[in-house]
């Protein structure tokens, strides 16, 4: 887990700024959540060579970034709360956490039975890996993506309108509707 080790600083330091690049700047913050999209996948990926992460897990995470890339319409940060990539992409947040979780658990229990059992020692240091491992890959790997989008949601919260003669707008900013 060297390569997650590495980005965890990364992790940190960058929600702050996450969240005022989506207030301040919608549509730079667009074009960076997209690529933080692609970039995420090629880690994934790369954690599959280098770490030797299971292979179905990584193609399901991979799948919910795609679905997660489908909520950058054109009228991104508004997001209608009622469309079915957005749904699909709560639901799949939820799926995915879960799915890594009982990986990580299953892996970090069998090290610890494997301790217990022999008395040659702990086991190797690269074979498990450690909280903050653990804690950087769902930063990045799960939770980064399914964040942005969240914080998307309140982009517009504090915009003047800049249509008001207009008539009823097809899609609202997610925070209105909640």
């Amino acid at each position: 887990m060297t390569l997650l080790h590495l980005l965890s600083p990364l992790v940190a330091s960058g929600l702050l700024w996450i969240s005022e690049l989506i207030e301040e700047h919608s549509r730079q913050a667009k074009v960076i959540g997209q690529k933080a999209i692609y970039v995420i996948i090629l880690v994934h990926f790369l954690l599959y060579f280098y770490d030797s992460l299971p292979l179905n897990h990584i193609l399901f995470s991979v799948l919910c970034h795609i679905i997660y890339l489908q909520n950058f319409t054109p009228t991104w940060p508004f997001i209608s709360l009622s469309s079915l990539s957005f749904m699909a992409s709560c639901v799949l947040v939820v799926a995915d956490h879960f799915l890594w979780f009982f990986y990580f658990a299953r892996i970090t229990q069998e090290a610890r039975h494997r301790a217990h059992r022999s008395y040659r020692g702990p086991p190797l240091p690269h074979a498990v890996p450690n909280f903050g491992d653990i804690a950087t890959f769902f930063g990045v790997c799960v939770w980064l993506a399914p964040l942005f989008l969240f914080l998307s949601l309140s982009a517009n919260d504090n915009a003047l309108p800049t249509n008001a003669g207009e008539e009823h707008q097809q899609s609202f900013p997610c925070s209105f509707l909640i």
